[in-house]
């Protein structure tokens, strides 16, 4: 297996059949309890550390707070759920039905669907031979069966860990579904030998465990996310039928201060019509039944046609690059005046001139769309930016965290194109080489959005750093830019794989003619390098960056709002004295997503309610920039 999207064929939400759920409901909500077993002293893990908050074994604290899940907080949760029309399925490590007869029984007398989380949760299948995985699979088939008498047909692999033989063994072990993806909100077929496998739509975004596992999450937070997520999949499922997914952990929702926010959430949905409580294998089932072969023939049809538009773009030559050696760092500072590096000029705010759009409106606000490709497992030699975030850090095949990214280019992208065009905004999108020549059809509906696109290197598995030669640079900046004018991409201007750079990119950049660079998140305002062309930089907002601040800083979506209508307020009374530029990144796999698309419009409208906002593509503004009088009046030297 060269990558786990040999597993899955790209079926883009805007193009593909339509699903029917039964009795013509619209929207299949899934509720997943996962009630889990965690060794007091575990064996020695493969892949990741069990008990990382303490030097050697046991953990009594976290040890104690998990299984206070299954002594209180499962019947806690029990309470509430008897109050709802929902039939659970548990995500449940299975030999807990040996340690806990008791759990067994309640399960048994509630009826409730069940797909395995593993054997334990400290147990991993990292390190497994094949016969090994295989008889895995065989225990938790027979342990379900002995205990409950239910046949096991699905599974969340314990602590979301995969060995590339992972889906291809579940399929032959009879089972159905595969838990782990999240890249869609449908049902999706993996492609297995001889049978027939679905993933069926997991969440980390509507989860108590991730959001709660010491992090700054609170109850309000889970609470609004997941009516935010509900009301978006609810409304699009008159287009076809959905899956909505929520995560749940005993020791997390079970607790006296969380439980009233589960009875919240469902007393949300239930005041809806139209939704299938469903278990995980009631979905697989009817999927199967009924859309699996239509849906696995147009993903198919899609990837055949990608291939042939893969064998017909044309050969990329390498071009000619300079060899003109380049002073390459590093600057330790001096103490005197001035920056420490050579690619801009001290130019604060009082010095400038004032600057001027054309028109009236003097805000500049540029949403960039962010599409990145993540490879996995990981190129070899390409050191990683620890700030790339997306699904749970595992080893390879990592099918959280592509899987997680997997959904903007399935489903999110699609959201925030629709956003903007009902708007009438063209999208302003950097792109990556990988996702440029393996998602065609994407690239077609850009196009035909009108979008406007910049350089976004070859993936973000992939960046450019100071470990770089100044040639292997030049090539890889080279080879970035033929690859995508192949692709039908012409472009002037270029934002690094997470704004990643070496100490001369911007002189690299400018070889190789272009014009502009978003790397640098530094001013309100475009301003020129010190590059032998001039090249302008448009600064980005790192405050305003989805992946920055809602995933990496962990802060809630409220905060997020609530900075940028007062961000946005302040520039627009700003831009009067002098134009501003509002420039910040928006990731489909993050503000893509149902529960944060509702956010992403409320900020369109509200710039929109300014006086002063003005809505071009990037390279509009910097023609404009560059014809202002404060760039003819700000020359550097290069």
């Amino acid at each position: 297996m060269k990558s786990i999207r040999d597993f899955v064929r790209y079926a883009p939400v805007s193009s593909r059949p339509p699903i029917q759920w039964p009795g013509g409901k619209r929207l299949a909500v899934w509720i997943v309890p996962n009630i889990e077993f965690y060794e007091y002293t575990p064996p020695p893990a493969v892949g990741r550390e069990t008990w990382d908050r303490v030097p050697s074994h046991p953990d009594v604290r976290e040890y104690g707070f998990r299984d206070y899940g299954n002594r209180v907080g499962l019947w806690r949760m029990d309470e509430v759920l008897q109050d709802y029309p929902v039939r659970p399925t548990v995500s449940l490590n299975l030999a807990l039905l040996d340690h806990f007869p008791d759990i067994a029984t309640l399960i048994r007398q509630r009826q409730w669907g069940v797909m395995s989380h593993g054997i334990y949760n400290t147990r991993f299948l990292y390190g497994m031979d094949e016969a090994q995985e295989r008889a895995f699979y065989r225990d938790n088939i027979d342990s379900l069966k002995r205990h409950t008498g239910q046949d096991l047909k699905g599974i969340l692999t314990p602590a979301i860990t995969n060995t590339e033989r992972t889906p291809a063994l579940i399929a032959e072990s009879g089972m159905l579904y595969h838990a782990d993806w999240v890249h869609d909100d449908v049902p999706v077929p993996i492609i297995v030998p001889g049978r027939k496998l679905v993933s069926m739509p997991y969440s980390y975004d509507l989860n108590d465990a991730p959001l709660w596992d010491g992090r700054p999450y609170g109850g309000r937070y889970f609470v609004e996310a997941c009516k935010a997520a509900f009301d978006r999949l609810y409304a699009e499922s008159d287009q076809g039928g959905r899956v909505f997914c929520i995560a749940l952990h005993p020791y997390q929702i079970g607790q006296p201060h969380h439980v009233g926010h589960l009875r919240e959430i469902l007393d949300h949905i239930s005041r809806h019509d139209g939704v299938w409580y469903a278990t995980g294998d009631d979905i697989a089932e009817h999927y199967l039944a009924h859309h699996y072969d239509e849906q696995l023939a147009h993903a198919t049809q899609l990837h055949e046609a990608s291939l042939t538009r893969a064998a017909a773009r044309p050969t990329v030559v390498p071009r000619a690059v300079l060899q003109t050696p380049i002073a390459t760092g590093p600057w330790p500072a001096t103490r005197a005046a001035g920056y420490d590096h050579p690619h801009a000029s001290w130019n604060p705010w009082p010095s400038r001139p004032r600057l001027k759009w054309p028109g009236e409106r003097q805000l500049a606000f540029v949403p960039l769309i962010v599409l990145e490709s993540y490879e996995d497992p990981l190129p070899d030699g390409w050191p990683q930016i620890r700030s790339v975030g997306g699904g749970l850090s595992r080893d390879f095949p990592n099918i959280s965290r592509v899987s997680t990214r997997e959904y903007g280019h399935r489903v999110g992208v699609f959201r925030l194109l629709d956003a903007l065009r009902q708007r009438g905004l063209k999208p302003t999108v950097a792109i990556d080489v990988l996702t440029a020549e393996q998602y065609p059809d994407l690239l077609d509906q850009l196009v035909k959005a009108g979008a406007e696109f910049i350089a976004h290197g070859q993936s973000v598995t992939r960046p450019q750093t100071s470990a770089m030669t100044v040639q292997q640079e030049r090539l890889y900046i080279a080879e970035t830019l033929d690859r995508l004018n192949a692709c039908g991409i012409q472009t002037r201007g270029w934002f690094g794989a997470d704004y990643s750079e070496s100490t001369v990119t911007p002189q690299l950049l400018c070889e190789q003619g272009v014009e502009f660079l978003s790397d640098w998140a530094n001013d309100e305002q475009p301003y020129v390098m010190r590059t032998p062309h001039q090249m302008v930089a448009t600064p980005l907002w790192a405050d305003f960056d989805d992946q920055t601040v809602l995933i990496n800083r962990m802060c809630n979506m409220d905060m997020f709002e609530d900075h940028f209508k007062k961000a946005l307020d302040q520039l627009n009374q700003d831009a009067r004295a002098s134009a501003r530029l509002f420039h910040f990144c928006v990731r489909p796999w993050i503000m893509g997503a149902p529960l944060r698309i509702a956010l992403f419009e409320r900020i369109l409208d509200h710039a929109l309610s300014l006086d002063q906002v003005w809505t071009p593509p990037l390279g509009t503004v910097v023609d404009a920039w560059r014809s202002s009088d404060q760039a003819k009046r700000h020359r550097v030297p290069a």
